[in-house]
C-alpha cells in the first residue's frame, strides 16, 4: 500500500489519516515517555529526529497500512499511531493524555474492517503480539473482538526498559471466517505423515 493510496478513516471522533512528516513533534511526545514505550523493543526517544526517521520506516512499502489517530475537530492533533508494517500483523501507541476517552477502541473497532478490505483475500485474519502485562492493551483487543491465541511466546522480544519479555497472540477472523476454523488448517499442516 503506498501513502497515495491510502484513504482516511473517519469515525465519530477521529480521523485515521496517512502519517505525514510533520507529525514528528506530536509523536515525539508521547514515544518519549518510558511509560508508552515500556512494552516495546524501543528505547523511549530522546530527539525529534528519532521520530521523523520512525515515521519515514512506516510510511511506504508492500504490507505497510498505516495511520496518524487525530482528533476529528482538530485533525493535526495527532493522539496515536496504528497500522500495520507487516501483514497480517498490527501494533499501535497513543499518548497517555487522552486514555480512558475510548479513542483507542474507536479506532482499532473502525481499523480493523478497513485493514482486512485491503489485505490480501487468502489473509484470513489478523493479529497482535502484546506484553503478557500490558493489562491495558489486552482489554483493549479483547473489548474489539480479538481472542487470545495460542500459548505465551516466552522471550518474545526484549525491552530495553524491562529486559526479556513473554508475550501473547490475539488475533481476529476477517469477515465470514472464524478463528476456530485456522485450528484445523494449521493442525493440518502440523501433520507429518509416517513413512514407511
Amino acid at each position: 500500500m503506498t501513502a497515495s493510496t491510502q484513504k482516511p478513516i473517519i469515525t465519530e471522533r477521529l480521523i485515521l489519516r496517512q502519517i505525514q512528516p510533520s507529525d514528528a513533534e506530536a509523536v515525539f511526545a508521547f514515544t518519549s515517555l518510558p511509560s508508552v514505550m515500556r512494552y516495546t523493543s524501543r528505547k523511549p526517544m530522546t530527539e525529534v529526529h528519532q521520530a521523523k526517521t520512525y515515521l519515514s520506516e512506516r510510511t511506504s512499502g508492500p504490507g505497510i497500512y498505516n495511520f496518524a489517530v487525530c482528533l476529528k475537530a482538530t485533525a493535526n492533533t495527532v493522539i496515536g499511531l496504528l497500522g500495520c508494517f507487516s501483514f497480517p500483523e498490527i501494533g499501535y501507541l497513543f499518548s497517555p493524555t487522552y486514555a480512558g476517552k475510548g479513542y483507542a477502541t474507536e479506532a482499532l473497532l473502525a481499523f480493523t474492517p478497513a485493514l482486512f478490505a485491503i489485505m490480501p483475500v487468502e489473509q484470513t485474519f489478523a493479529e497482535a503480539h502484546v506484553d503478557v502485562e500490558n493489562v491495558a492493551s489486552i482489554k483493549l483487543l479483547e473489548r474489539c473482538g480479538w481472542q487470545r491465541w495460542g500459548e505465551v511466546d516466552k522471550g518474545a522480544y526484549t525491552s530495553p526498559q524491562l529486559g526479556l519479555r513473554d508475550s501473547v497472540c490475539y488475533r481476529i477472523a476477517r469477515e465470514g471466517h472464524r478463528l476456530e476454523a485456522l485450528v484445523t488448517k494449521e493442525e493440518e499442516q502440523a501433520i507429518v505423515p509416517d513413512l514407511q
